[in-house]
């Protein structure tokens, strides 16, 4: 897609999943210097050691994630990084209906990131994005911060395709 008349990337960085997890870290890092103070079992430093390794390496896969959306006159494409290699390609032929959805992510759609379901999902948080539903049955909603200016470049491209292809 050489010139996209909309897009957006998303991250984590907006919300508060940042704090969550850097007073996690905190807490286990003030568990780790108290045990190596008091010099408590070593098996318990063992075990603390790959938990704090884990907890480096979450906070990087999160900091690296990223959703992507673009859009001009011929497709829709999507990408949610560091998860998918490719974007996601969607035609506007292919686009049955499309809606903005305004919702509790956590309890519609059970949190963010991907999900597979009768709706598949990509998002990372807020609460609003745009549902396309397809000629097959199938639903796809993207999150995003600016769900009303996607919808309108949506319908508009969609209906331009459909009178282009009668």
């Amino acid at each position: 897609m050489k010139n996209p008349v909309f897009e957006e990337t998303q991250s984590f960085g907006r919300n508060g999943i940042w704090f969550a997890m850097v007073a996690l870290f905190i807490i286990v890092l003030y568990s780790f210097f108290q045990l190596t103070v008091l010099g408590v079992n070593r098996m318990i430093l063992l075990a603390l050691v790959p938990s704090i390794a884990l907890f480096f390496f979450l906070v990087l896969f999160f900091r690296r994630m990223k959703l992507h959306i673009r859009a001009d006159e011929h497709a829709l494409e999507f990408i949610f990084l560091p998860l998918q290699q490719e974007y996601h390609v969607i035609e506007w032929k292919f686009v049955d209906q499309v809606e903005v959805v305004q919702t509790s992510t956590i309890r519609r759609l059970a949190g963010w990131g991907i999900q597979f379901g009768p709706t598949r999902a990509y998002t990372i948080g807020g609460n609003e994005g745009v549902e396309l539903s397809f000629p097959n049955g199938r639903k796809l909603f993207l999150g995003s911060q600016r769900a009303n200016e996607l919808y309108r470049h949506i319908r508009n491209f969609r209906n331009k395709a459909k009178r282009g292809k009668g």
